[in-house]
């Protein structure tokens, strides 16, 4: 039944990336929530890569403007459209570059702050689509607006819950854009933003994803299939919404799930702040493995920590467990973490006990 739960999770968190990854609600900000309600703790580089299958589908659909576009780059339309496409992402990269040497961005322990990006996000939108009924609506990108939507790119990454798409789109829309217009550019852009984004963090966790078992590597093609068919049908509708209507009705989405958000934390409803601590303190343990990802290497270099099994469960040689870290006497839970089913000596980990001395 584990075994069956644990795919059934990742079926779910890869519909939730396919249904929110181009409506302007933020995909990463849904999957963190998805996963602090309950469908565990995955690994930052899954939920990147999932995103993948997301930008295919785009891909699929608009293949035959890619193709258009490649094959009249004699014409200045088109190789002009590609150019500040090209703009918009090298912009994009060369800030994301700098934030993330001096500031090693990384995804939120807490809900806190997806939480008020989601509820500010909602106003922003309230706000442009009341800006944009007085502006003068046109259809073509300009480069100074190809700029700026490669800068609204970053804050989506700088603030888990903004929405890159929706970030993008309203940038096009508060410069006087036409909403379908917008919302091409921003689809278009998507597809080698977050193909890098995918690539780079793949390397990154690369030996995550080369380990023995494979059990990541596994959830990780289950969730991209998935995403990728679910959000070839959530933007084909999307397409046809934004012809005639706005993105009100996402802003109030937002604000209720922003302040019902703030308002289940607040009163403790989801659990945050010694938890949430605790399961830094977790992760810092391992040796920064990424999102929660202990591999069987780290398990060999931290023997004789103070990591207990509690619980094991889950398919293949992974277990899914609930560990206690005991620091200074005080022992903390830290909710699920995926950890071998095998210490260094190929022993089975039981309940109860830590790796190997």
């Amino acid at each position: 039944m584990d075994f069956l739960n644990h795919y059934v999770q990742i079926v779910l968190l890869g519909i939730v990336e396919g249904v929110t990854e181009f409506l302007p609600i933020s995909s990463t900000g849904h999957l963190l929530i998805a996963e602090e309600l309950g469908l565990g703790h995955e690994p930052d580089v899954f939920n990147v890569v999932i995103q993948a299958g997301a930008i295919l589908a785009v891909v699929f659909i608009y293949w035959g403007k890619i193709m258009d576009l490649f094959g009249n780059l004699d014409k200045p339309e088109a190789r002009n459209y590609l150019m500040k496409i090209a703009l918009a992402f090298a912009v994009t990269s060369a800030v994301s570059l700098v934030i993330i040497k001096h500031f090693h961005l990384k995804l939120p322990e807490t809900l806190t702050p997806v939480a008020w990006a989601t509820l500010i996000g909602g106003l922003v939108i309230f706000a442009i689509e009341f800006l944009a009924r007085n502006l003068y609506a046109h259809e073509d990108v300009s480069w100074v607006e190809a700029a700026l939507m490669g800068l609204a790119q970053v804050l989506a990454g700088v603030f888990p819950g903004t929405s890159r798409s929706g970030a993008t789109i309203m940038t096009g829309l508060a410069m006087g854009m036409k909403r379908p217009a917008a919302t091409q550019f921003s689809f278009l852009l998507g597809i080698p933003t977050m193909f890098a984004a995918s690539a780079l963090d793949t390397w990154r966790y690369r030996k995550d994803l080369t380990g023995a078992d494979h059990q990541l590597v596994i959830d990780i093609l289950i969730g991209f299939t998935v995403s990728g068919i679910v959000a070839f049908f959530v933007v084909k509708w999307l397409l046809r919404f934004v012809q005639s209507h706005t993105f009100n009705g996402f802003a109030v989405y937002r604000v209720i799930l922003g302040i019902v958000l703030l308002t289940a934390l607040a009163t403790h409803a989801i659990p945050e702040g010694e938890d949430a601590k605790a399961k830094a303190g977790a992760a810092a343990k391992a040796e920064g493995a990424p999102g929660g990802a202990v591999g069987a290497n780290e398990v060999s270099r931290n023997r004789g920590t103070d990591l207990v099994i509690t619980e094991v469960s889950g398919p293949g040689l992974h277990t899914f467990a609930t560990n206690t870290v005991t620091d200074g006497g005080v022992t903390a839970p830290i909710g699920p973490m995926r950890i071998p089913a095998t210490n260094a000596d190929s022993a089975p980990i039981a309940p109860g006990t830590a790796p190997a001395q």
